[in-house]
């Protein structure tokens, strides 16, 4: 087994970054709207509404998916392919992978698309546009949309952080992008810059 492994969310600063490149260097774990053109070795979704449209597709009889279990899911003939965290986390999809690569064992965990925060909105310090490649399609907000709270994000990778201080854990973000504080207060964390990142696995 690879010791490396790549957590995706769907933040825009990983656009570009094509997923079946990343699988030739370690295991790859990405979220929700992902399986509309990328196949990630394990696709993690735990919006219902996400996981309806997942199950309108074959996607679940070919690929490994993940969700909390929802009783509503047994309307869906696809569901039955897919995997039911016991018990539920409760979390969001990006750091229930992050957990579920942790958990696995990789020492080396590359964590791409957690953006966290949302887009400045003019000179507003406390106004965020929403931040996803997803943005304006199916499931998701619009581009003009507020952004999404990150605190509940932020604290379950904090969370994964703690708990695994024999892992090391990388988040790849763009120069100018938000590091929250919070997370480097971790010993085995670091921001790498995008452009490392890709040279580093000759992603080019």
């Amino acid at each position: 087994m690879s010791a490396t492994a790549f957590v995706l969310g769907n933040g825009e600063s990983r656009r570009g970054i094509k997923i079946n490149k990343l699988k030739q260097h370690g295991k790859v774990w990405a979220c929700n709207g992902v399986f509309r053109t990328e196949e990630p070795d394990i696709l993690i979704a735990v919006d219902p509404k996400m996981i309806k449209e997942i199950c309108e597709t074959t996607y679940p009889e070919t690929h490994t998916v993940w969700s909390n279990y929802n009783h509503q899911y047994e309307k869906l003939p696809m569901a039955k392919h897919i995997n039911f965290f016991k018990p539920s986390l409760g979390w969001s999809s990006g750091p229930t992978g992050l957990k579920q690569a942790a958990d696995e064992g990789f020492k080396e965990i590359y964590i791409l698309g957690f953006d966290y925060q949302g887009h400045p909105r003019g000179g507003n310090k406390n106004s965020f546009s929403f931040n996803n490649v997803f943005k304006d399609s199916r499931n998701y907000k619009k581009s003009t949309d507020e952004a999404t709270f990150y605190g509940n994000w932020m604290n379950q990778t904090k969370k994964v952080l703690q708990d695994n201080p024999d892992k090391n854990f990388y988040r790849v973000v763009r120069f100018d992008g938000f590091k929250p504080h919070d997370l480097e207060f971790n010993s085995n964390f670091k921001h790498i810059d995008i452009e490392d990142f890709i040279s580093k696995f000759k992603l080019m």
